[in-house]
């Protein structure tokens, strides 16, 4: 791993912590940070850009410096935080939207506040996944900070913020498509627990008509126009608890872009979290695969795989990074077994069984398959370079052809058959 900084890689660093988080209920976008020592004569200024990569030059982290401070002669150690911390900084009017677009109100509130902290940012950088841009705004936003009103946009347009592994704010949909992490990257079995079931969701929406509120009305101003504001109380039970199940409900309010139309999305969505109470811990081999907000399978045990949303990563730094993943919104994959034969000449030489889900499109490389039988020793290679298909219910099969490559016999190397064969004229000697 290594730090950029004013153009500069900074490659002897010590004690590095990288904890990156996403919140994909939509209430919450979390600040996230890395630290580090870094052995150095420079000195750094806050507000600088620090920039994490790995040894493969994948970015991992693009931060601003919020603590500067030499420790020791040879030592400073800086605190990098995520963008999403300038927009703490910045306090915007309110506004009332009738059918604003998503990306427009995103543009004020994230490019268009520089303005109000001038010297920050030349620009503010976002990405808005093209589903959501034009998915619509309407109802009222207080005075707030641009943190807050980012979070009420997504909330309600089913979004979540990514704030690792890329060097810009990254505003994205809910992914149900999932990556599964091979057994042979998690290195100890994952933690199963239960969380308290929470037995109801409580969400208020909102209507707004513009005119002279009377004294007991309730209203709501934009410091122009006024809105007298009608509520509405909405709720979704969870139908899968127990009975006896002590009651646990969760309740938002005040989030005033929550309307008629988008309400029932909202309570899905929440339901779609806190009406699971199954969450995961995982240790697996994570070199920048994989992401807090992404959705991934795992094994649990060597006959069972589940699903879940990655919430946060804790990374340990070696030879490869390690990560503690924490998963929610997990849930049971249908999985079926693949066995792969590989022979020669009709006879099997070698077998391997995996557990996959259904569903899944495999592409699994044959291996060159190394075997000692009667005195030979073979080296067998496959006829195609990987085993492919699609894995169905129940035990799925799948036969690859082998050739013999090499045949060593008593001290002698009998080559039988090549992929392909390269010859340097330069070497071919002239026989007289």
């Amino acid at each position: 791993m290594y730090v950029k900084i004013n153009s500069v890689d900074y490659t002897k660093l010590k004690n590095l912590s990288f904890a990156p988080s996403a919140d994909i209920t939509g209430t919450s976008i979390p600040i996230n940070e890395f630290q580090v020592d870094i052995y150095t004569d420079d000195t750094f200024s806050l507000g600088s850009w620090a920039n994490l990569y790995d040894d493969a030059d994948n970015l991992w982290a693009s931060y601003i410096i919020t603590y500067s401070q030499r420790i020791n002669p040879e030592v400073v150690q800086i605190r990098a935080q995520s963008d999403v911390a300038l927009l703490d900084r910045i306090t915007l009017e309110p506004c009332y939207y009738n059918g604003a677009y998503a990306e427009s109100v995103l543009d004020e509130t994230i490019i268009n506040a520089s303005d109000s902290a001038p010297g920050l940012w030349a620009e503010w950088p976002y990405y808005i996944d093209d589903s959501l841009k034009s998915k619509t705004i309407a109802g009222f936003c207080p005075q707030q900070t641009a943190r807050e009103r980012l979070l009420w946009v997504c909330l309600v347009i089913g979004a979540y913020v990514k704030g690792s592994f890329n060097n810009e704010i990254e505003i994205l949909p809910i992914d149900n498509s999932a990556d599964l992490i091979p057994m042979s990257d998690t290195y100890w079995r994952p933690k199963v627990t239960t969380k308290e079931t929470v037995t109801k969701i409580n969400v208020k929406s909102y209507s707004f008509t513009q005119g002279t509120p009377q004294s007991t009305d309730k209203w709501v101003t934009d410091g122009t126009n006024y809105y007298i504001v009608t509520e509405q109380e909405n709720s979704l039970a969870n139908q899968s608890a127990e009975l006896g199940t002590l009651d646990k409900e969760i309740t938002i309010d005040g989030v005033y872009l929550v309307n008629s139309s988008n309400v029932s999305t909202v309570l899905n969505m929440l339901a779609q979290w806190y009406f699971n109470s199954t969450q995961i811990e995982a240790g697996v081999i994570n070199n920048a695969a994989y992401a807090p907000g992404d959705r991934v399978m795992l094994y649990t045990d060597e006959e069972h795989i589940k699903s879940g949303y990655i919430t946060g990563a804790v990374f340990a730094f070696g030879l490869q990074s390690k990560a503690t993943l924490t998963l929610t919104g997990t849930g049971d994959i249908e999985a079926a077994n693949l066995i792969i034969t590989y022979q020669y000449d009709g006879r099997q030489i070698d077998k391997k069984e995996y557990l996959l889900p259904v569903g899944m499109t495999y592409t699994i490389t044959n291996p060159y398959i190394d075997m000692t039988m009667n005195g030979h020793r073979y080296i067998y290679r496959p006829e195609d370079e990987a085993a492919t298909g699609t894995i169905a219910s129940g035990t799925n099969t799948d036969t690859e052809d082998y050739d013999i490559a090499l045949d060593l016999y008593k001290g002698d190397l009998h080559i039988i058959s090549v992929d392909e064969v390269d010859v340097d004229v330069n070497d071919i000697g002239v026989i007289s």
